[in-house]
């Protein structure tokens, strides 16, 4: 089974229980995929590296989505707006991943796995 963990207030919301979740399907030889809005420089990911780790997430790949400019190009929805676009890269990240649960806190990301992606489980943390 592949799971895919959003960052910011999602596991950082919720770091024990991510920390467990996480621990228990590294040691069942599951997958688990960090998707992250965060920019994508050395910096940024030596940071969210560093961040994980002292959270204790045990991980199998970090993914950053690309800026907003390529989701425009990527994006085959264009009905949807320019941010709706750079949010359904994560989608299109969990489909071409086979990911079967996602967990994010963000109410648009939610929305556009219910229509995009209906067949993987998305879990939001309540704020």
């Amino acid at each position: 089974m592949n799971i895919a963990l959003d960052i910011d207030d999602t596991i950082t919301a919720m770091p024990e229980f991510f920390k467990v979740l996480t621990k228990a399907f590294a040691k069942a030889d599951h997958q688990v995929h960090v998707i992250t809005s965060r920019s994508e420089t050395e910096e940024s990911r030596r940071i969210t590296e560093s961040e994980l780790r002292e959270l204790g997430i045990k991980y199998n790949h970090l993914h950053f989505i690309p800026p907003s400019n390529k989701a425009k190009e990527a994006c085959p929805h264009r009905e949807l707006d320019w941010y709706n676009k750079y949010l359904w890269q994560k989608t299109a990240y969990c489909l071409k991943n086979n990911i079967s649960v996602y967990f994010d806190d963000d109410e648009k990301v939610v929305a556009l796995f219910k229509k995009y992606a209906p067949g993987i489980k998305v879990l939001q943390p309540i704020k």
